[in-house]
């Protein structure tokens, strides 16, 4: 929150007492990037941290942190949650993102950071860090949040103990300023001077000893000082209680003053980590008074506007944990069914989960996830896996689609064959059911559908295509059909064939089973048209290099994806008809498939739009050279594998795009390299291979280069797919000349051949379509043609041919031949007219 500056609110309590000295400590703190301030429960940490932020000229973020920020989901809900007061498009921005937990998300939030707040003096405080040991939670936070922050800002990590950041860097670059216990303790002046304020004047017997049994820790002091005037002097009953029991101080200094309604409902705060004002009003069912006598405990309690919370201090919450027996098991459940409301609808969609879980609200649980995306974030879908262990047998006897959830957890963990083995259980058990039974048959078309799901994924491992036949049977088990707003899309990346083998007709078999589940999945949500079917024709047709074939399919594809709302088929589709454009050297069609897939940025209910986008204008930059206008965060290193589905993978191939353009060859080598020993769907193995084998070739490594085209040729050939080689245009044309020409590959002339004269062709569109777009947007596009090529352009402007110019200039009909390729692609023409037009234009004639 934006901490505006106001006078401290309580000048009784030590936790709030103005120290100059300590003042001085934070002025001086704010000058580095980093300030850490740490000490045990009860020394002011946050309290001191709070004061000097509402004196100090800055704005100030606060997010308070808790045990479940360990999950980076409920971590990014918390943060995004802390951001809205102030930054509503940021706080937006980020809730879409995601928890960066890959490099890919780390630098996309960058960028929205770039974007959305600017230079200025800010204080960020994450408070009660000692909670947090997640390592992708303190990456981010290291990473993104103290070093990388814009100018005037300076994070405060406020803990008990030291927290697990790069302390050591930090302090060798000077970036780090400490805070300590030590700091915080109150001295012996200190503490005469605070409880002068408070009219009460110690011995100074009396201030030695609390000196030296409270050692100037602020909690202690604070129960002193509230007490004193109740138990006169502190050498007797005041000193002996502090000493043997804090909480008993408690109990005397509090819990014995107030009324029974508050002290069940402080017994109820403990219960739950969420103290939303609104939260908080919800518990106590809105009652005036009841909020008003627990404001009025404000030794141990206050209400912050900044974060529109009540913040209890750690150590009374405790003690108050003690007092829940007090409550009944239907006050403690009526509790955790208000907290797991209110926490599901404000983002806290982990603290909700657990919070059903304690009241066996199975039902909403499932609400919870079946409202997620179909690919639920990995340490969501773990937290749910172990609550769905955990629940009584018997529950998924009466609870829909509690099983398909469960079972849905282990997927998306990627643990197939727990997974697998799940299915066959609950299958099992609901067939025993009766057959006419709602139950039964909502269960089992729940398993069934996503076993389908589950079988898509592994066939590329087993290269078995039976995905089919389980949706056969969730069709079987819908009597009636399902609305097409629940249907769930599942998309496994860039590619709609997602076969791993290189088996010849294994793509037909899969378009096969696409089909059949298709003709299923439209039976059961009324028709619903997806276009993955037509896609899969048209993506098979198009890597065997058949693009007159492949058009009309993408072409169906986008208008049945955009009929059904289906964005990521239409986006695949889009990114098809731009690749069949460039093949056909059509810049207008090529920017007409741009403008499409940007349009898509306007549909909401469209997650992924900004990723996909980002990737289809990658690709665009790719073909036109201008590896500078790619995105930054697809600049960037590879990404870890997951699965050859996960956006990952597609954002990998994209990365190895513009280490080819970039000549960043050995991070783009280890890259396939590592690919090589995994399961990879097979476009995007055969794409890799064959970039491969022209880096090797690049660096001048023939033998590689040739044994490297080997193998892309061996996965490619069986079944005809040929454009991962064409679209490397000039680069492959080379190389495939002088595997004709050696014989070192080991592969059909007529093979070659026909990719050597197929990517020669696909070069000159390839540069007709860069030229278009350079003069479009008027960069500036200067030729440099040696003296030779001036030579034998002008000749060819002349109207001699071929040998007429090998004769006159005495040169080799080869040599010539060679020139005017390099001429074309330089100048971007399709063929001698366009040639003369456009070096007219440039006045190069």
């Amino acid at each position: 929150m934006e901490v505006m500056h106001k006078t401290r609110s309580d000048t009784r309590s030590p936790f709030h007492f103005e120290r100059p000295r300590l003042n001085s400590l934070f002025m001086e703190g704010v000058k580095y990037p980093l300030v850490l301030v740490y000490a045990g429960a009860g020394y002011g940490k946050t309290s001191a941290v709070h004061d000097f932020a509402g004196e100090y000229k800055a704005a100030t973020t606060w997010i308070q942190l808790s045990e479940r920020d360990n999950i980076g989901a409920r971590f990014w809900e918390n943060l995004a949650h802390s951001l809205t007061n102030i930054n509503i498009p940021l706080a937006k921005a980020i809730g879409k993102l995601g928890f960066p937990d890959t490099r890919d998300k780390l630098n996309q939030y960058m960028a929205l950071m770039y974007e959305y707040v600017k230079p200025k003096r800010r204080i960020v405080v994450f408070d009660d860090f000692h909670f947090i040991e997640d390592p992708s939670v303190i990456r981010f936070i290291e990473e993104c949040m103290i070093l990388r922050m814009p100018p005037g800002t300076s994070i405060f990590l406020v803990s008990r103990s030291t927290p697990a950041v790069n302390i050591a860097g930090l302090i060798s670059k000077d970036q780090m300023f400490t805070i300590s216990e030590n700091d915080l303790r109150f001295s012996e002046s200190e503490v005469a001077q605070y409880f002068g304020g408070l009219g009460i004047t110690l011995q100074p017997d009396n201030l030695r000893e609390i000196m030296q049994d409270t050692g100037g820790w602020a909690f202690a002091i604070n129960i002193i000082a509230h007490s004193y005037q109740k138990a006169p002097g502190y050498t007797g009953y005041l000193r002996s209680a502090m000493k043997n029991n804090i909480f008993r101080l408690m109990e005397i200094e509090i819990w014995d003053g107030i009324s029974k309604n508050l002290q069940r409902f402080l017994a109820r705060l403990s219960l739950i980590d969420h103290l939303s004002t609104d939260l908080i009003s919800l518990l106590a069912e809105e009652n005036s008074d009841l909020i008003a006598e627990f404001e009025r405990q404000s030794a141990y309690i206050r209400r912050d506007s900044y974060i529109n919370a009540y913040l209890i201090h750690p150590l009374f919450l405790e003690f108050l944990a003690t007092k829940q027996y007090i409550l009944s098991q239907k006050q403690k459940h009526a509790a955790y069914a208000i907290a797991g409301d209110w926490c599901n609808k404000n983002g806290f969609k982990i603290d909700a989960l657990s919070y059903y879980e304690k009241t066996g609200d199975y039902k909403e649980i499932v609400s919870i996830l079946m409202a997620l995306p179909a690919q639920i974030p990995l340490d969501i879908a773990r937290y749910a896996a172990a609550i769905f262990d955990r629940a009584p047998k018997e529950a998924f006897d009466t609870v829909p689609m509690l099983a398909v959830t469960h079972f849905r957890s282990y997927i998306c963990q990627g643990l197939w064959g727990k997974s697998a083995e799940m299915a066959e259980h609950y299958e099992k058990k609901f067939l025993q059911f009766p057959e006419n039974d709602p139950f039964r048959k909502q269960s089992l078309g729940g398993i069934y559908y996503c076993w389908g799901y589950l079988r898509g994924l592994m066939c590329i491992n087993d290269d078995h295509y039976d995905f089919d036949k389980y949706f056969e049977k969730f069709a079987q088990c819908v009597s009636k059909p399902i609305d097409q707003s629940k249907f769930v899309n599942f998309t496994p990346g860039p590619w709609t064939i997602v076969t791993g083998s290189s088996r010849k007709g294994a793509p037909e078999e899969f378009i096969g089973a696409l089909g059949r589940s298709l003709a299923h999945l439209s039976h059961s949500f009324n028709g619903l048209v997806t276009g993955e079917g037509e896609l899969a024709h048209g993506e098979l047709h198009f890597f065997r290099g058949d693009i007159r074939a492949a058009e009309p399919f993408a072409a169906h594809a986008l208008e049945q994806a955009r009929g059904s709302r289906q964005f990521e088929t239409a986006h695949h589709a889009l990114l098809y008809l731009l690749r069949i454009a460039v093949s056909q050297g059509d810049f207008a069609k090529a920017e007409q498939a741009i403008k499409d897939t940007k349009a898509q940025l306007d549909n909401e209910e469209y997650p992924n739009r900004f990723i996909n986008y980002d990737f289809s204008l990658a690709w665009y930059y790719y073909i036109i050279d201008l590896p500078e206008n790619f995105p930054q965060w697809l600049r960037e290193n590879f990404s870890s594998y997951g699965h050859p589905g996960f956006v990952e993978n597609f954002a990998n191939q994209i990365k190895a795009r513009f280490c080819y353009m970039t000549r960043r060859y050995p991070p783009l080598l280890s890259y396939i390299q590592e690919m090589k020993k995994r399961e990879s769907f097979l476009f995007g193995r055969v794409e890799m291979l064959a970039m491969e084998a022209c880096v090797h070739y690049k660096m001048k490594d023939k033998a590689q280069a040739f044994a490297a085209l080997h193998d892309a040729w061996k996965a490619a050939s069986p079944n005809g797919i040929i454009m991962p080689f064409i679209e490397l245009g000039k680069d492959m044309r080379t190389l495939t000349a002088a595997a004709q020409k050696e014989g070192g590959a080991n592969i059909p002339k007529a093979w070659l051949e026909n990719i050597n004269r197929k990517s020669a062709t696909y070069a000159k569109r390839q540069a007709h379509i860069a030229s278009e777009y350079r003069q479009a947007n008027r960069i500036d596009d200067s030729i440099d043609l040696s003296p030779r090529e001036n030579d034998i352009l002008t000749d060819l402007s002349h109207g001699l041919s071929r040998s007429e110019i090998a004769d006159s200039r005495g040169l080799s009909i080869n040599t010539v031949k060679m020139v005017i390729n390099n001429v074309y692609m330089k100048l971007g023409a399709e063929h001698l007219a366009d040639l003369i037009r456009i070096a007219a234009e440039r006045k190069l004639i």
